[in-house]
């Protein structure tokens, strides 16, 4: 750590350091049970589980679950989504930080500021969280007012943690579009406005970057992530997933990723920024299949795998641990077999050495990805849509090769720090 940021007290007992990259998953509203069976059947390879403020009784089960076994719980405030007027809903409003409208930018300043910083706390402390991440708000810009608010709010919320005695760990959520992050200036800013800034672990959640991103954004968010690395701290990428996310990770731009069950691979502000309907219940989930990048939704994805042996074949789950029935358990429970397998590509770059994993990438997911597509592409009476999703997905995959195999070829600077993890020692 550099000697700008200031560590919190973290006794050395309860957290290790290894080179494992870290894996942190966002709980949505309806994910507690298939997470709960998941961490009972002896699931190690998650590091943290981030949970809404508005969610706390609804998942209190897990939390108790995760820290029984020593995994951390991250408490998200929900003030990201509480400054966009149509994304105000009753329960957040309904939090000890919340109002009945939408927050601006007077409610974090000077007392105020210090007031919705110790309520947090209190709440992370009540409720039996490990860490928090910060009161921040989406950026347009290092020059958007609501930095300097929310650089205060994060020293507001150190100072409440040193005060209490307590050990809960301090995540800076820097939030902001693609096209800030990648600017050197916007950046330098940002270092800049961090300097005396105090927190354990900063986590980008970086707009129209995830999941689909192109070659040349993932490229480009490589780049940026790395003029980060500087402050000392890990870095992880928030709401990332996909050969992307797997690549920032595998060319030391990252030191984790974080990302919802089978949802929230990409960040997008549009639902905050667009009203909602009378149905706000959460999206249902999809079936991953590793062997072509792609979530799809169970009936899309079941016709392929139970119909064609070919497909099934190729991309049916062997895992038994995982999947004990093969396709149908795929199909009947996604939840499980999509954060298990992210669990496990997680480890398998995190076994190899860092100076390798970039080649082992390309060779185990990006090169073997574009080639199945292709191959699955050709396969006859596929349902049109999917035959669509497929050819889309030969391009972003064909063009990701392209980038990720020359960026292979320049040697890395600087790598970003990995997580350190509570202990396992009751599991």
């Amino acid at each position: 750590m550099s000697s700008n940021v200031i560590p919190l007290p973290r006794p050395k007992s309860l957290r290790t350091s290894s080179d494992a990259l870290g894996f942190y998953v966002r709980v949505g509203h309806n994910d507690h049970r298939e997470l709960l069976h998941l961490l009972t059947s002896g699931e190690r390879g998650i590091f943290g589980f981030v949970i809404g403020a508005n969610n706390i009784e609804r998942h209190r089960e897990l939390i108790t679950e995760a820290r029984r076994r020593d995994i951390d719980v991250i408490l998200d405030p929900k003030t990201q989504q509480m400054a966009f007027p149509q994304a105000m809903t009753e329960s957040l409003s309904s939090l000890p930080w919340g109002l009945e409208r939408h927050h601006n930018v007077a409610d974090f300043d000077g007392a105020e500021g210090k007031t919705r910083a110790a309520q947090i706390v209190e709440f992370a402390a009540i409720h039996g969280f490990t860490q928090i991440l910060t009161p921040s708000h989406f950026l347009s810009s290092a020059a958007d007012p609501w930095l300097k608010r929310d650089i205060a709010a994060l020293n507001w919320t150190a100072e409440r943690i040193t005060e209490n005695g307590s050990d809960i760990g301090l995540i800076y959520s820097l939030a902001l579009p693609i096209k800030a992050l990648r600017q050197p200036a916007e950046r330098q800013a940002l270092l800049a406005a961090m300097t005396d800034a105090r927190f354990d672990a900063l986590w980008l959640k970086t707009e129209h970057f995830g999941d689909h991103a192109t070659g040349e954004k993932a490229a480009a968010y490589i780049d940026a992530c790395r003029e980060f690395h500087k402050i000392g701290t890990p870095i992880i990428g928030d709401s990332v997933g996909g050969l992307p996310g797997l690549g920032a990770l595998a060319f030391g731009a990252l030191g984790g990723i974080a990302h919802g069950v089978t949802l929230q691979q990409n960040f997008n502000t549009s639902n905050w920024r667009q009203p909602r309907g009378p149905q706000r219940g959460q999206t249902g989930w999809r079936v991953y299949v590793p062997q072509l990048d792609m979530l799809l939704k169970p009936l899309v994805a079941e016709a392929p795998l139970s119909a064609s042996p070919r497909i099934k074949s190729i991309c049916g789950c062997r895992d038994t641990h995982c999947c004990p029935h093969g396709v149908q358990d795929m199909i009947k429970r996604p939840a499980r077999h999509a954060i298990y397998q992210r669990a496990r590509e997680l480890e398998r770059l995190s076994a190899a050495p860092q100076n390798l994993r970039a080649e082992q990438y390309l060779n185990e997911h990006v090169r073997r990805v574009s080639d199945i597509v292709a191959r699955i592409a050709t396969v006859n009476g596929l349902d049109e849509k999917l035959q669509e999703s497929l050819r889309k997905k030969q391009g972003e995959v064909s063009r990701l090769r392209e980038t990720f195999g020359h960026l292979a070829t320049v040697s890395a600077s600087t790598y970003a720090a990995t997580p350190t993890r509570r202990n396992h020692g009751n599991g």
